[in-house]
């Protein structure tokens, strides 16, 4: 991988622009090669989801929301989260899961455990994922969680933690991949799997 670091300068021309994303078409010139580069990106906000878990009856738990979402038109589960606005990472994702879950958790007993770019050569975004363990009556199974004024429609739903791996394992349930990375930091936070690395 080349170190070196190149001087550019970049000009967006905006397609479409709404409060949270803009759509731009991006002219990247980089001086070190004289290298114009023509691209369309998507500048989002930065993004994030907390995962959730206790111990209930000697069995781990995972806390997921359910929700209508229109880019795939269906409901997914998902770690509860949202947009980071300017907020630090744990104040955020401790916000975004009073609001969609109910459960209200100090920021600081939030592991972060994820910070990374999904799609870097399209998307602008970065997404933060973490971690927190509650305790079991802090969260209950709910058909409205969301908060109303944040528009939120949520449907809180505890798994076991086994059972979840194993769904996820054999294709009989589908998930984003980071929340499915998440339920894989807490599995390895509680011992059901070991890094190999």
């Amino acid at each position: 991988m080349d170190r070196e670091i190149a001087i550019y300068s970049i000009k967006d021309m905006s397609v479409s622009k709404t409060e949270h994303i803009n759509h731009v078409f991006r002219k990247v010139t980089v001086f070190k090669n004289s290298i114009e580069k023509n691209t369309e990106v998507i500048i989002l906000s930065g993004g994030g989801l907390v995962l959730p878990y206790f111990k209930s009856r000697d069995k781990w738990k995972i806390v997921l929301v359910s929700q209508f979402r229109p880019a795939v038109l269906k409901r997914t589960l998902e770690a509860p989260g949202g947009r980071l606005d300017s907020e630090p990472p744990a104040i955020a994702l401790s916000r975004e899961l009073l609001e969609e879950a109910g459960i209200k958790v100090r920021p600081q007993s939030i592991v972060i455990v994820v910070n990374e770019y999904t799609h870097p050569s399209i998307l602008s975004t970065q997404n933060i994922g973490g971690i927190v363990k509650i305790k079991a009556n802090m969260v209950k199974n709910k058909k409205k969680a969301g908060k109303k004024s944040e528009n939120e429609w949520t449907q809180v739903e505890v798994f076991d933690l086994v059972e979840i791996l194993r769904k996820r394992d054999y294709g009989r349930i589908m998930i984003d991949l980071m929340t499915s990375r998440l339920i894989d930091e807490v599995a390895k936070t509680v011992g059901l799997l070991v890094k190999k690395y």
